[in-house]
């Protein structure tokens, strides 16, 4: 089956790019001809003329921990930004999207950003994906930096694209209206560019998710048969590359799921009542249900999962509904060895581990940011780093040893060391930024 897909040339920083300023509508600042913006989002050359054997640019030396940039969404404009490390450069409004509040990650080995937009209807929805230009490739017996202009790959479309998961080799993104399972590799995307065409699994119109297992095996959630107009999956079960099903013992083992994340152990569903841990040894598969604790509401459940992969525990936020719309019933551990929940706070705002899943971030509405230890759930600090109340909340990620924190009330991108709770730099992106992540070089340098 083939889809849409819109085979997207690099952007022209003529049109497009912006330099920073002032202004913070919603709407990208007029166009500027900076060289700097063209080295950030327009691929003018032939990468391959760069690698001279004595290695005289020095853009190719630039550290890995700064080899990369920052992809920002924006809350109220169907933009993203891009803030360029090596040079602090900021293409304000450089890429448009399918519409205001799009979700950005980044994936498969932090090359590449996927954007998932969402409006204004349905048939408007797309997947963009977009290389960051920055990678590494062999030369006798090291490995050369190229640091090429960041690039617009692929847009798909499809209606409701909303849970992602990246893990073992695989990006996956479940598109809901009919339940199409979007498979992204390394290797094919780099090898075919735009030309690139992802996997694809039918799994059913419904409210979904996929994770990738080791060798090429994807758990796949499973539509509720007893009930075609639940949104929600009642389990899940393992395909393989062909869709065929390979595991379905828990195909009702998790009713009304809805979250899901990986860490060492396997990977988590929320559940009705519960959470459902699903494990890989070698070719062996096997899940285990642990029922929500005594001191958790009864009408609540678990419905956000956090993990990392190197990380051998989860935090989860549960939730249960209101006459006025959803409420939050706290922010809780989970030791999956033993499947006991300690609960943690009451309430927070935005959350993810750090970067080597060892600790775990939590900002909370007046602007505080909690740091636990991830094996215990022990809070170890807390600073102020923004200021309470905002309409928006913020989003993080990580570069090195520091945080990246959207600003949204002013407009900023804000990179803050862990140390010191000291800001490092920051970045006037305009809008509202809501969303954000860091693609470039993760674990080595040149």
């Amino acid at each position: 089956m083939r889809f849409p897909i819109v085979l997207a040339a690099t952007l022209a920083a003529a049109l497009l790019v912006v330099a920073c300023g002032d202004d913070s509508s919603s709407e990208p600042a007029p166009a500027t001809e900076a060289p700097a913006a063209r080295e950030v989002v327009e691929d003018d050359h032939a990468h391959e003329d760069d690698h001279a054997d004595d290695h005289g640019d020095d853009a190719h030396m630039v550290a890995s921990a700064e080899a990369g940039r920052i992809i920002v969404s924006d809350a109220e404009s169907p933009y993203v930004s891009v803030i360029d490390l090596g040079t602090g450069f900021v293409a304000r409004g450089a890429f448009e999207v399918a519409a205001p509040g799009a979700t950005v990650y980044s994936g498969l080995d932090g090359r590449y950003a996927f954007v998932l937009s969402r409006g204004p209807g349905d048939a408007d929805d797309r997947i963009h994906v977009f290389d960051s230009g920055i990678y590494t490739v062999p030369h006798g017996d090291h490995e050369d930096l190229v640091t090429d202009p960041v690039t617009r790959l692929l847009d798909i479309a499809d209606e409701l694209p909303i849970h992602y998961t990246s893990v073992n080799g695989w990006v996956a993104v479940f598109a809901d209206s009919h339940g199409h399972v979007f498979l992204f590799e390394e290797e094919g995307l780099a090898a075919g560019r735009n030309g690139y065409e992802p996997r694809i699994l039918e799994a059913g119109p419904h409210h979904g998710s996929a994770v990738a297992l080791a060798g090429n095996r994807f758990i796949v959630s499973t539509k509720n048969p007893d009930n075609p107009e639940d949104p929600l999956p009642v389990g899940v079960e393992v395909r393989d590359l062909n869709d065929n099903v390979i595991y379905d013992a828990s195909n009702r083992a998790c009713p009304g799921l809805h979250g899901e994340a990986h860490s060492a152990p396997g990977v988590l569903f929320g559940c009705t009542g519960g959470v459902l841990l699903f494990q890989q040894d070698g070719d062996a598969l096997s899940h285990v249900f642990f029922q929500n604790p005594e001191e958790m509401l009864e009408n609540a459940r678990v419905g956000t999962v956090y993990g990392h992969h190197d990380a051998g525990t989860f935090f989860v936020t549960a939730s249960y509904r209101t006459e006025q719309g959803w409420g939050q019933d706290g922010l809780w551990h989970i030791d999956p060895s033993t499947g006991a929940f300690t609960r943690l706070m009451d309430e927070s705002a935005t959350a993810s581990f750090g970067p080597e899943g060892e600790r775990f971030f939590v900002f909370t509405a007046d602007g505080v940011l909690h740091v636990f230890e991830a094996d215990t759930g022990e809070l170890v600090t807390k600073a102020a780093l923004l200021g309470p109340g905002a309409e928006h909340r913020p989003a993080i990620t990580f570069i090195g040893e520091d945080i990246v924190i959207t600003d949204p009330a002013n407009g900023l991108v804000k990179r803050v060391n862990l140390d010191t709770f000291s800001t490092v730099a920051q970045w006037e992106v305009g809008g509202k930024p809501s969303s954000v992540a860091y693609v470039g070089l993760t674990g080595h340098g040149h």
